[in-house]
């Protein structure tokens, strides 16, 4: 089976680095997943987080967008409680003329950010917990320019030729349910899961409305990925992803990427030590000859063509090495 491979960038930042550097590796490793062949690349949102550049992803994706000529390009995704469903479907229409059939309109559901964060994208407003689907809803007659809550209000651009791809981002059932009872695409995030997700995925496929926004349904995994020339390096490197992963399932604001050995330190004969090492064990580690082999596995548990890659690491050249490892095999 010939996969479709994409890139999901959070744009790591490293410890004593900048976040401006991690938006100029994402811009650079966007040019390279144009030139070699990868077939998307999506851009995560986060707020008041040390670990990750990116607060804008809708920004980032116009930026790459006009520094590519042929990949998929969007967001991974858009936490939809921060912002109007009117205003999301402006600029997703907006990217979607200007680059017709390329951009991909990814919404996610989680805040995207810690309290204080979420509390200032609310305009220091307690945050409105109506249903996402609701917003989703009204996103989706936006974009088809459908009557709506507010009767005949447009979005402009109006009259595009090609829809954006939306995306709906989630984890679990209920958000698989969602995505095919409206219609669109639904990824799953493999990688934030100590299980395998077949059923979530198996109920998107089974329940799909082909009578909603597309046709076919479009099934995407994200998964985490660190590869190198022999095992234990690739299971060295992916120590700061796994440690920023650890993190974050405590409910904790990610750091940036620290060395290894510095995680080491931290790690070993902590009471975290357990955990830590099963969530490395959900990584895909493993060398060159031998990653086609690994995410062919992973793309037929799941019975989809399409996986979206993850690696975050505190050597940039390590993670555009194994970027290329994924390509140059595949």
């Amino acid at each position: 089976m010939k996969l479709k491979l994409g890139i999901l960038d959070q744009s790591p930042t490293i410890k004593g680095g900048s976040s401006l550097q991690a938006l100029k590796n994402s811009i650079d490793l966007a040019v390279f997943a144009d030139e070699a062949g990868f077939h998307s690349v999506i851009y995560s949102e986060h707020h008041g987080v040390e670990a990750y550049g990116s607060s804008s992803p809708e920004i980032l994706s116009a930026a790459v967008l006009s520094k590519t000529k042929r990949i998929k390009v969007g967001t991974g995704g858009i936490m939809m409680k921060n912002y109007s469903a009117y205003k999301i479907a402006e600029w997703a229409k907006i990217l979607g003329s200007l680059y017709p059939e390329r951009f991909i309109l990814g919404l996610g559901k989680a805040p995207g950010g810690l309290k204080d964060a979420v509390s200032a994208l609310n305009n220091h407003r307690p945050v409105i917990l109506s249903s996402q689907e609701a917003k989703l809803e009204e996103i989706i007659q936006y974009i088809k320019e459908e009557k709506g809550i507010y009767g005949d209000l447009i979005a402009q651009p109006v009259n595009l030729d090609h829809l954006p791809d939306i995306l709906w981002l989630g984890s679990g059932v209920q958000s698989a349910k969602e995505a095919a009872r409206h219609g669109v695409g639904y990824s799953y995030a493999d990688f934030m899961s100590h299980e395998q997700g077949n059923e979530s995925t198996e109920t998107y496929i089974r329940e799909f409305d082909r009578n909603q926004y597309s046709p076919a349904p479009s099934l995407q995994v994200a998964v985490a990925v660190s590869v190198a020339e022999n095992l234990k390096s690739a299971e060295l490197n992916a120590y700061g992803m796994a440690y920023q992963f650890l993190q974050a399932r405590h409910i904790q604001a990610p750091e940036a990427l620290l060395p290894t050995e510095i995680i080491q330190q931290k790690i070993m004969g902590s009471e975290d030590e357990e955990e830590f090492f099963k969530i490395l064990e959900h990584i895909i580690i493993d060398t060159p000859d031998n990653i086609s082999r690994r995410l062919q596995e992973k793309a037929e548990l799941y019975n989809t063509d399409e996986l979206l890659i993850l690696c975050n690491m505190y050597n940039e050249t390590d993670r555009i090495n194994t970027y290329k490892s994924i390509i140059l095999d595949h």
